[in-house]
């Protein structure tokens, strides 16, 4: 009996002796899940309490970082899509609130209903309501406009001409009628500085009338041989021209009144079937561009013997064209160049030859005092 009793107590003893080994071991999980509770709490006050870099950035900064982010001005982004500064407004709500007061982001205007969306049934409304969008969140800055198609059932120009004061470049790769042009004959565009556009043939007969009455700071132009033909333009303060589709007799009058020319780009027609009008518009004699200092003839421009003596240059620096232009009165384009250089009375520094028969070492040996030659 004694031994039975002496076993239980045993027993007892070393399950107290387990449990007190066991509550030990209990204390130091506890106070070990302690610890990390408080490790835990101070991780989440730091990521509470840390903000992205960007972010903690000056609004200013911002701005102008999403200002870098776009084309350069006046250069128009794509109207949508991961380039287009919509995708600034799907960030975080701090980046969109900041994108719709940052103006400039809106600037540049890329008028393309293609690019918006490719059901045309819905181009036109959508265009006329991101356009509406743009002009609202630019103001007041001044405006770039890129119009790429033109829908004449579209509500898009009368959109831009209310925004018309702030034009500052305006452009239209696609051809727009001169009755929906004549909209804009009245209004003032005190900012413009650029304009291009292409129109149509029709209504030509009408009388000119200057597209830009009221644009004291235009100087660079881009217009087609109907724009030429239809409209007036203040030729005499624009300092670079575009002229695309005209006959060299058709430029001689231009050049004329345009005396502050400093860069001109020609795209011509052949002068053999130019059109015969009146002797008192045929320019006689040369033409002298005081000013002028680049000179391009594109390659696509057909040669009119003759064309390039009846100009004089004497400030031309880089110069441009087709060899075929070179070739009259004889086959032979270098002795023609150095006769119109010693016209001209330039210090000519870049000449590019097109669609050249002789080497280049003939050039660069008839013409050591010419930095850069170059035959593409």
């Amino acid at each position: 009996m004694l031994d039975f009793m002496e076993a239980d107590r045993a027993f007892v003893a070393e399950k107290d002796a387990e449990i007190l080994e066991l509550e030990a071991q209990i204390a130091v999980l506890i106070s070990s899940i302690s610890e990390l509770h408080a490790a835990k709490q101070r991780v989440q006050q730091r990521l509470d309490s840390y903000r992205y870099p960007v972010l903690t950035l000056p609004t200013e900064i911002i701005g102008e970082i999403f200002l870098r982010f776009l084309p350069p001005y006046p250069k128009p982004p794509p109207p949508t899509g991961i380039l287009s500064p919509t995708s600034l407004t799907q960030i975080c709500r701090q980046w969109r609130n900041i994108a719709l007061s940052t103006p400039a982001l809106w600037r540049a205007i890329n008028v393309d209903p293609a690019a918006i969306t490719a059901y045309q049934w819905m181009q036109a409304e959508y265009t006329a309501s991101l356009l509406q969008l743009w002009l609202e969140r630019s103001s007041p800055y001044p405006l770039s406009i890129r119009v790429v198609k033109f829908d004449a059932s579209a509500p898009l120009l009368p959109i831009l001409l209310c925004h018309q004061a702030r034009w500052e470049h305006f452009e239209a790769s696609c051809y727009i009628p001169r009755v929906f042009v004549n909209l804009a004959l009245d209004a003032p565009m005190p900012l413009l500085r650029s304009f291009s556009l292409r129109f149509t043939s029709e209504e030509l007969g009408d009388p000119k009338r200057s597209i830009l009455p009221n644009a004291p700071l235009l100087r660079t132009v881009s217009v087609d041989d109907c724009g030429v033909l239809g409209v007036a333009l203040p030729w005499s303060q624009l300092t670079s021209l575009n002229l695309r589709c005209l006959y060299p007799e058709e430029c001689m009058p231009i050049f004329q009144h345009a005396l502050r020319l400093v860069h001109c780009t020609l795209d011509l027609w052949d002068g053999s079937e130019a059109p015969q009008g009146d002797d008192d518009q045929h320019v006689r004699g040369d033409v002298v561009l005081p000013r002028l200092e680049t000179f391009i003839i594109l390659p696509s421009s057909d040669t009119d013997p003759g064309f390039l003596s009846r100009l004089i240059m004497p400030a031309l620096l880089h110069l441009s064209l087709p060899e075929v232009f070179l070739t009259w009165p004889e086959d032979d384009p270098i002795p023609y160049l150095k006769e119109l250089l010693a016209k001209y009375g330039c210090q000519l520094q870049e000449l590019q030859i097109f669609d050249a028969s002789a080497a280049e070492s003939l050039y660069r040996s008839a013409f050591p005092s010419i930095s850069s030659i170059v035959l593409p």
